[in-house]
């Protein structure tokens, strides 16, 4: 009866992982790949969920916390390099000749920017070994997560895939867009840039009071701007963090 308490936590850390498998294969083989995206969003749900029931059974453990780090690389490190992989491939067909480009024509070039893309899930597996090494104050990151990064990555996938405005696609579909993107996240997550932890500390709302902020804003942008909303959030809790922060710490 003692290692029940565990059960719970490891069975959404083995849902977080198998929901990332799926978005990996739904990529390359689902009728509509921009699907990953919101499974990319169901994994992150049972890694909260993970993480909230392993604190409220009191059941952490060096075990659980591994196997969490193992789904993670999986569904937030290695599901948005293929999601990066592909959407940089969506490019390449718009910039070639009638649309036309195939991979198994790439010349180096075009397949030296293809395989730039997996330098995300590079950069994941650095971030999260890191975490587990030297990760102490429970209430901040060291680092931009990696759930919320993947996250970053699958809102643009959702964009790209829900809207029918050609200016949006146009712009998404750009490949300094993309390296962008690319290069801003990876800096974010291997930085020593302290970002807010979405843990609550009881139910105070003073001790609590940004990870309030941060779910009444991100709520109220994803009503009104809907997918784009989950976008808009994220950007704001990098900017949250990076505000409060600071001046959290200047005024303790």
């Amino acid at each position: 009866m003692k290692n029940l308490k565990f059960v719970v936590p490891n069975t959404f850390t083995l849902l977080n992982l198998l929901t990332g498998c799926i978005a990996i294969v739904i990529v390359f083989k689902g009728k509509n790949e921009y699907n990953a995206a919101w499974l990319i969003l169901l994994a992150a749900l049972f890694d909260f969920l993970d993480g909230l029931f392993a604190r409220a059974f009191h059941a952490k453990s060096e075990f659980g916390k591994q196997l969490d780090s193992l789904a993670d690389i999986v569904s937030f490190g290695v599901a948005p390099a293929i999601i990066l992989f592909h959407w940089i491939y969506l490019v390449l067909i718009e910039r070639s000749p009638d649309s036309t480009f195939e991979l198994i024509s790439a010349n180096f070039i075009q397949s030296l920017i293809l395989f730039c893309s997996l330098l995300f899930a590079a950069a994941a597996a650095l971030r999260l070994a890191r975490f587990n090494i030297i990760q102490t104050e429970s209430n901040l990151f060291y680092g931009l997560p990696t759930p919320a990064s993947a996250l970053i990555i699958a809102a643009f996938w959702l964009i790209l895939g829900s809207t029918e405005n050609k200016q949006v696609k146009d712009l998404i579909l750009n490949l300094y867009l993309v390296f962008g993107v690319l290069i801003v996240l990876i800096f974010l997550m291997l930085s020593k840039i302290k970002m807010l932890s979405i843990k609550f500390q009881g139910l105070s709302f003073i001790k609590n009071i940004l990870q309030y902020i941060l779910i009444i804003v991100s709520l109220l942008l994803i009503i009104q701007f809907k997918v784009s909303g989950i976008l808009f959030a994220l950007i704001f809790y990098i900017l949250l963090s990076l505000i409060s922060i600071p001046l959290t710490k200047a005024n303790t």
